[in-house]
């Protein structure tokens, strides 16, 4: 790792100092070494395995009113000197209307649970049984269980942001991220099932649980009622309540509500949800799937409320919205991943320009297990995961997302059978709104490379059948 981190020191104070050579007010060098080893899963059996070491950097400089940027993959003089000149090139056709400086240094706090050594150095074929083990579990479930497919993905990174203000912050972290897909048939029935989830080391890898969890979902779905359209209780598990975190976390970054979905925007200091949910962005939290020491321009983390009981208290900002609204970044830099076939590249990007997010978001858990939801629920719908979901109206929320598996009827408290194929047609708002229950645990949920800590919710929504 020392080696790795002073290689892309030595590339980063290069950079820095051919661009004062070339006049340049300021600079900031964003330098990534990301490993990366995946193993798909396809038949049951490993489709794939590859193991991929990306390095690189990504600049930005000011001059003037001028801001540019531009990337690469060589580290070699000769190819930043050519970075330096492209990314002074590209400035030219931004000129921006407010003053504009790289973030200054500051006090870089401790976060601990971020790396992990075992999970670092895992072997390829010691991944490659983990993957199978996910597979053997789903199989061994039941015989009705006849096919699997999933990914495992290994991430160790390090990455080190210097800038001409004297920022020299380095971030160094691994995580997995592992999925399996099952599918069961039975007397010319099919039916999924889905399980997902990620963390930071290895001992939290636990493929058995994987596997079991997509058998046990798909083979429930084999035999399933329809549905009659209405409103309904909704108890939104691990999956589903982190989607709905994601979209509630996406709404406080400037640059989304301004370009895209102002839902928001205008409402700092109101009600946006229900007392029950109090959202937090905490990347200081240990073992935290989206924990750092510091953003993504070297500015040092901070835990921050976003809602509070239901009241919406603030945006998130990097340095450029912080400017461009005259106010101060709150260390919400994210240089997102780029996308790679139909899913996003594992681990660090130096390929993009930050922009505001949060960063370990999650809805505060409540006083209920997740058992007393349910035991409490008279009539209404588990819902295990959502699927293609969307916000289909950026002004007023409107909120779909297809019900196609791991979707249940709660009866006085029991879960009674699996429901065919559904469709919620809602809005995001009213389903915040709507929360009167959440769960007292913390689990790590998601898909597609986004992974959230969450607790369990219930609310209300409009469900209809897909016939």
């Amino acid at each position: 790792m020392a080696s790795v981190l002073a290689k892309l020191r030595e590339a980063g104070e290069t950079v820095l100092k051919i661009a004062e050579k070339k006049g340049l007010e300021e600079a900031e060098a964003y330098l990534v070494s990301n490993k990366v080893l995946t193993i798909r899963l396809v038949n049951n059996a490993v489709f794939e395995s590859k193991g991929v070491h990306d390095i690189g950097v990504g600049l930005r400089v000011i001059k003037g009113n001028m801001l540019g940027f531009s990337s690469t993959a060589d580290l070699s003089k000769k190819s930043l000197q050519k970075l330096v000149d492209a990314a002074t090139s590209a400035s030219k056709a931004r000129k921006l209307p407010f003053k504009y400086s790289f973030p200054k240094p500051g006090k870089i706090p401790k976060v601990t649970g971020v790396y992990s050594k075992k999970l670092a150095e895992l072997q390829p074929e010691k991944a490659v049984e983990r993957a199978y083990e996910m597979v053997e579990a789903s199989m061994s479930y039941s015989k009705k269980v006849k096919d699997n497919a999933g990914v495992l993905n290994i991430v160790s990174y390090e990455t080190l942001v210097l800038n001409t203000h004297g920022v020299k912050a380095k971030n160094v972290g691994t995580f997995f991220e592992a999925s399996l897909n099952a599918t069961a048939k039975y007397r010319g029935r099919v039916s999924e099932g889905s399980e997902a989830t990620a963390g930071r080391s290895i001992k939290e890898l636990k493929p058995k649980e994987i596997g079991e969890k997509a058998a046990e979902m798909a083979v429930s779905g084999l035999k399933t009622q329809k549905l009659k359209e209405g409103i309904y209780t909704m108890l939104l598990d691990y999956e589903p309540t982190q989607e709905i975190t994601s979209y509630a976390a996406m709404l406080v970054s400037p640059m989304i509500a301004r370009l895209y979905y102002p839902l928001f925007l205008n409402k700092i200091g109101k009600k946006v949800a229900s007392s029950q949910v109090t959202l937090i962005d905490d990347p200081l939290m240990h073992n935290g799937v989206g924990s750092a020491p510091i953003d993504d321009e070297g500015t040092p983390s901070k835990k921050r409320v976003i809602i509070n009981r239901g009241v919406l208290k603030g945006f998130v900002y990097d340095s450029f919205y912080a400017a461009m609204e005259k106010k101060k970044t709150t260390g919400n830099a994210v240089r997102v991943s780029f996308a790679v076939g139909v899913s996003a590249f594992p681990g660090k990007n130096y390929n993009g320009e930050p922009i505001p997010l949060p960063r370990n978001p999650y809805i505060k858990p409540g006083k209920w297990k997740r058992e007393e939801i349910l035991e409490d629920t008279k009539r209404g719908l588990l819902v295990r995961r959502f699927h293609y979901t969307r916000l289909t109206n950026p002004t007023r929320g409107d909120f779909t997302s297809i019900l196609r598996m791991g979707l249940y009827i709660v009866k006085n408290g029991e879960v009674t059978g699996a429901v065919r194929k559904s469709r919620l047609l809602d809005n995001l708002l009213k389903i915040l709104q709507n929360v009167d229950a959440v769960s007292d645990k913390l689990v790590v949920a998601g898909s597609w490379g986004d992974y959230a800590h969450t607790p369990m919710i219930r609310t209300k929504a409009h469900v209809t059948p897909i016939d």
